[in-house]
């Protein structure tokens, strides 16, 4: 498990851009979630059973931009370890992340905000969420997945002084900040709706990109130790 400080808040600045980018795509995209794919399930059964009026086919389309983007990092991913953060491939992967949303931004500020637009800006929007899923996966802190809250706020909930079985502190800790970190983006993202959705993308985009650099920085400078760990577990054997 990943515990280098600048990793982990890194992945919690990933959550942090994930309730921005849910907020505003709920909100601009006409009901539906890039991240949150259970949100998305729900409405997507709601409206096959006629029970609300929610959009179905944007729903489809968030369900499986998700699926295809996560399928797609995992099969990049699939040669690295788990606490890997300094590996290029996820390096590259956040990266992407980035600039998809940036797209996206630039995208949806000089569209017409066409039905079609919005369809593929959903689509796009959450492959790039079902990449970050994998990336953050392979990342390997503790409890954040940077997309979903509900298992970590159960462990936070469920694993204390209170019921009898305690978590570390570094863990409750990271729980508590993968929680408070989506949810104070989720706000942070109606607020700068009231600019424009653009910009509503574009700063979960700036923010992923600094993820990306700080990722670069610290594979850089942990590589010289690692190249000695494993040299003196060669000479060793």
């Amino acid at each position: 498990m990943t515990k280098d400080r600048w990793v982990v808040w890194s992945m919690l600045t990933l959550s942090f851009t994930t309730g921005i980018l849910d907020a505003a795509t709920y909100l601009g995209l006409h009901g539906v979630f890039t991240a949150n794919m259970t949100g998305n399930l729900i409405f997507i059964s709601l409206g096959i059973t006629g029970e609300a009026t929610v959009p179905v086919l944007r729903a489809f389309l968030a369900l499986g931009g998700f699926a295809l983007g996560a399928a797609a990092a995992g099969r990049l991913l699939r040669w690295t370890a788990t606490g890997s953060p300094g590996d290029w491939r996820i390096r590259v992967s956040i990266l992407f992340v980035a600039l998809v949303l940036a797209a996206c931004a630039v995208a949806h500020g000089l569209g017409s905000g066409s039905t079609a637009v919005l369809d593929a800006l959903t689509v796009a929007l959450a492959f790039a969420m079902g990449v970050q899923a994998m990336a953050a996966r392979r990342v390997g802190v503790g409890d954040v997945t940077t997309v979903v809250v509900t298992s970590t706020m159960a462990g936070l909930m469920g694993e204390n002084r209170f019921t009898g079985r305690s978590a570390d502190r570094a863990l409750t800790a990271r729980r508590a900040l993968a929680v408070a970190t989506m949810g104070v983006g989720a706000v942070v993202g109606a607020l700068l709706m009231h600019l424009a959705v653009e910009v509503a993308i574009a700063v979960p985009a700036v923010l992923t990109f600094a993820v990306a650099a700080v990722l670069t920085v610290r594979a850089r400078a942990t590589r010289p130790v690692e190249e000695l760990n494993e040299a003196l577990d060669r000479a060793s054997r």
